[in-house]
């Protein structure tokens, strides 16, 4: 993946262009070092667009694109998802990831498949995911010890240390 989904433009703000984009994840900071986005417009047509300015409001960002300069022009990008270029991303430590990275990634107890993750959910004091379960049901999990043994991105699988605490 080269890019990653930030959130999505909800709504025009004010006369002069710019738009609220509601972020996927709160704490998200990727607006702070960014000079260009790329919306994917609600009919699917993508547009690199320079960033002039993002300031956080309450739930999310007023953000000002060059050459969006009205309210009209501002309006035709509602609804569309924004994404930003891994390599405008800093770079990750040893043993670090992206919660966007585990969605598709296959969930283990014991070495035996459990499901694969379809969502990640981001609560106040722990993210989870939502895991497709193998007998058709769905169930969420939290990423946290004592239940995460590991995350192996480059193999593509959670391990989980038991069952026992899926919700759902």
């Amino acid at each position: 993946m080269t890019s990653i989904e930030l959130g999505k433009i909800t709504k025009p703000h004010g006369l002069r262009g710019e738009v609220k984009l509601r972020m996927h994840w709160d704490q998200s900071d990727a607006l702070g070092s960014a000079t260009a986005l790329t919306v994917v417009l609600p009919g699917g047509d993508r547009r690199e667009l320079k960033l002039q300015h993002a300031r956080r409001v309450d739930k999310g960002y007023l953000v000002k694109f060059e050459g969006i300069d009205d309210c009209d022009a501002a309006e035709t990008l509602r609804g569309s998802l924004v994404e930003i270029s891994r390599s405008a991303l800093p770079a990750l430590e040893p043993g670090e990831f992206y919660l966007c990275d585990l969605v598709g990634m296959c969930v283990r107890v014991a070495g035996k498949d459990l499901g694969h993750v379809v969502e990640v959910m981001s609560h106040p004091s722990v993210d989870s995911v939502v895991i497709a379960l193998v007998d058709g049901g769905r169930a969420e999990q939290t990423l946290a010890e004592p239940w995460l043994v590991s995350v192996d991105v480059e193999g593509g699988v959670i391990e989980l240390s038991t069952s026992d605490a899926l919700i759902g």
